[in-house]
């Protein structure tokens, strides 16, 4: 196949981009991915912020977006176009100057690079950039074409191949337009920017002809649809279709034979030091059916797009999967929130204190909807303890990181990467990272829930190929489940459907033996004389009521009482390996203040954990904070000391 890009642009009409795209393409695809995201799906989220995030109105009146697979004799294109917008603006810049912060007005430039670091403005949903991007990873071709049409009538065009861009400007830029389509795509004749993803892979394409696309705009979008009825159309072979809100969002105000409904609208809540304003809480729970995964939990909105659904936390699973809705915060909230949302828009940064705030007031929202509506018992015990469990898992990683970090400790890795560096093969199998029930956590606790389990074949080879998918758990060499055992037809430069995802939840019986479980997916080789031959294979562990091995400097952490109150807050005694066991006491009065919060004690437990570091580095013969000198200032110690732990907690507290 000849390179798209070489064939239409001349090495003269290139310049060089800021970022070695290269090596960050899959890293960006693959944090998508990291939270649950398909392709398909971040596709249509960033591609309609951008247009969104530059609306001349407020409002919406007189905006639209169209999607448009246009399917041409030689090479396929999605084409992305907003109206009511003003193009983008500015100049084509020199390498030299996109090295900073770049000015809101100079749009063009930032849809080009990466290298700004912060929003001028603060208004642009859109400004950081990074996820414009994940359009490159959407092309076979890895290749996009991007036209603008502005209000000053002028047309230009670039095009973007992994690291390198070349732009046109007025008549050369409608010529080369239909020169790199063949004819089938026309320079734009309203003021607004398109984006075309040459050659889009056949996810994305089978995902826009099957509808499941249009789900999601419908399922993400549904705000700005309803609130101000945005036209958001996707084309494919001459039919459009408007997208609409999903049919569970016609939400009910009142409860019914079908529905339970919870609502709170224009409240000022106060929380954890934090005050924030909600517009509206609309909660939901179905009485007849399941609801629909894509939308279960209820849905932090901002900037009129779903960002990450805050779920029930220890609700029974038949009552949890009922519960859906939304969070709607006033202009200046989300203004604050954006600052602590993910790069894809996919999360949002729950050791800050806004966002924290937020996700505390909704599952508490959760909590007596279903203790006053939904006949929900709870065993206050298991949950306090649960409750416990998961912050002295979060202060344990946390520590044993920091730790790690300063040379104290073991400092083995944990087998749940893909692959250990270097390049990846071009047929392979891939098993997108697991929804632990704490983030970075591989210990999993007998009713906890591991979401997200799934895999895929990848070809990024230029032939088809055949191969057969397995994707099984097993205990050792004991096969416990197999999620799949299927043929699968790959053409080149493609991926097949995910195989999943599924869930876990280990209870004694399925699961009898504590220990490490492993998730395995492989692929073999089903046609040619190698049939049978394995080309690939991929594991991802998991430890059931045990500590993965190496976890650390500390072992576990427990808590403990004391048949006589001391005033002890925790200390570190040698464990039962080569580490420490950290113990906390439940009678300490500090501890009360917190132990009902989870991120609280968490918190709460690192500080603790933070000083045993550096008593721990300090009895060392080789220690990493302090020099033999600083060891007899007593002073001198007590400085550092105050000084390590402040270091450590502000990283713990940023989320670094």
């Amino acid at each position: 196949m000849i390179d798209f890009f070489e064939k239409f642009v001349p090495g003269k009409d290139t310049r060089p981009t800021t970022i070695d795209w290269e090596h960050l393409l899959q890293q960006i695809v693959t944090g998508y991915e990291d939270h649950g995201a398909t392709v398909p799906h971040a596709v249509q989220k960033d591609a309609i912020q951008n247009g969104w995030d530059v609306r001349k109105n407020k409002k919406g009146t007189g905006w639209s977006f169209t999607f448009e697979l246009v399917e041409s004799k030689d090479t396929h294109f999605l084409t992305m176009t907003d109206k009511g917008t003003r193009g983008l603006t500015g100049r084509v810049l020199k390498e030299e100057e996109m090295t900073g912060d770049l000015p809101e007005e100079e749009r063009w430039a930032r849809f080009e690079s990466l290298a700004f670091l912060k929003e001028p403005s603060g208004s642009a949903l859109g400004a950081r950039g990074r996820g414009k991007f994940v359009f490159v990873g959407a092309s076979k071709q890895r290749t996009i074409a991007y036209d603008s049409l502005r209000e000053d009538g002028t047309y230009r065009l670039g095009l973007r191949h992994l690291s390198r861009v070349a732009s046109y400007d007025g008549k050369e830029a409608k010529n080369k337009l239909v020169s790199i389509s063949g004819g089938a795509l026309e320079p734009l004749e309203e003021v607004g920017t398109r984006v075309i993803i040459v050659d889009p892979i056949d996810e994305l394409v089978t995902s826009v002809k099957e509808g499941t696309f249009m789900r999601y705009i419908s399922e993400t979008w549904w705000e700005i649809i309803l609130k101000y009825g945005t036209r958001i159309m996707v084309k494919v072979g001459g039919k459009e279709d408007v997208a609409g809100i999903p049919p569970e969002f016609v939400l009910p105000e009142t409860d019914s034979q079908d529905y339970f409904i919870w609502t709170k609208p224009n409240k000022k809540i106060s929380r954890s030091g934090q005050e924030f304003k909600v517009k509206k809480l609309h909660i939901v729970s179905s009485r007849s059916r399941t609801t629909p995964e894509d939308i279960r939990g209820v849905s932090i909105q901002r900037g009129g797009m779903k960002v990450w659904p805050v779920e029930p936390r220890y609700l029974p699973e038949e009552i949890a999967e009922t519960i859906y809705g939304y969070i709607a915060l006033d202009e200046n909230t989300e203004q604050l929130l954006r600052a602590d949302e993910g790069v894809e828009h996919y999360s949002f940064n729950f050791r800050r204190s806004l966002p924290k705030a937020i996700r505390q007031y909704v599952e508490g929202e959760i909590d007596e909807f279903a203790r006053e509506k939904l006949g929900y018992k709870a065993d206050i015990r298991a949950v306090r303890r649960q409750t416990q469990r998961s912050a002295e898992r979060k202060a344990l990683i946390a520590a044993n990181r920091f730790a790690t970090e300063m040379g104290l400790g073991p400092t083995h890795k944990h087998e749940h990467r893909e692959h250990d560096g270097g390049q990846p093969k071009e047929t392979r199998v891939q098993i997108p990272a697991f929804d632990f029930p704490r983030e970075g956590d591989l210990r999993v606790n007998y009713g906890e829930t591991i979401k997200g389990i799934s895999a895929r074949a990848v070809n990024d080879s230029m032939k088809p190929i055949r191969v057969g998918l397995k994707f099984f758990l097993r205990y050792f060499d004991q096969v416990i489940k197999t999620y799949g055992d299927t043929d699968v037809k790959l053409g080149p430069s493609s991926k097949s459907k995910l195989v999943g995802p599924y869930e876990e939840t280990p209870d004694p019986k399925a699961y009898p033996d504590k220990g490490k479980y492993t998730v395995v997916a492989r692929i073999t080789l089903l046609d040619s004389s190698s049939k049978g031959k394995v080309i690939d294979e991929k594991r991802r562990a998991f430890y059931l009521e045990e500590e993965p091995p190496g976890e650390g400097l500390f072992e576990r952490i427990d808590p403990v009482g004391y048949e006589t109150y001391i005033p002890l807050m925790g200390q570190a005694r040698p464990g039962e390996g080569r580490g420490y066991i950290f113990e906390y006491n439940v009678q300490h009065p500090a501890y009360d203040a917190v132990s009902g919060d989870e991120d609280d004690l968490a918190r709460y437990l690192f500080g603790l954990m933070a000083h045993e570091i550096c008593r721990i580095d300090l009895i060392q013969s080789e220690s990493k904070l302090f020099s033999k000198e600083d060891k007899d200032s007593p002073e001198v110690v007590l400085e550092k000391t105050n000084r390590a732990v402040g270091q450590m907690m502000d990283s713990y507290c940023r989320g670094d």
